[in-house]
């Protein structure tokens, strides 16, 4: 919520899933809370899949616009600190 108070966020998460991402909604299988990469949380907002409604948060990364959902990914929302990205955000304070 804070990304829609504040603005985008600054954190820390483990990279493991995204080696092979192209698209879609990271669900945290595969993923440790060995925290070696920063990204920038952008937005959050929800996505129709067959197993139902889906809460993520969109996060834009620094390896370029051909890479992910052109230079973005999606993370499950509300997943119990998935790829331990709630250990370290850091945002402006004015």
């Amino acid at each position: 919520k804070a990304v829609g108070t504040i603005g985008p966020i600054s954190i820390a998460m483990n990279s493991d899933p995204l080696q092979l991402y192209y698209s879609g909604i990271i669900s945290g299988k595969g993923c440790s809370h060995d925290l070696d990469h920063g990204v920038l949380v952008v937005g959050y907002g929800k996505a129709s899949q067959r197993s139902g409604e889906t809460k993520f948060r969109r996060v834009k990364n620094s390896w370029g616009k051909i890479w992910g959902e052109n230079g973005y990914f999606r993370i499950k929302r509300d997943a119990n600190n998935l790829c331990g990205i709630a250990d370290d955000p850091t945002y402006p304070v004015l």
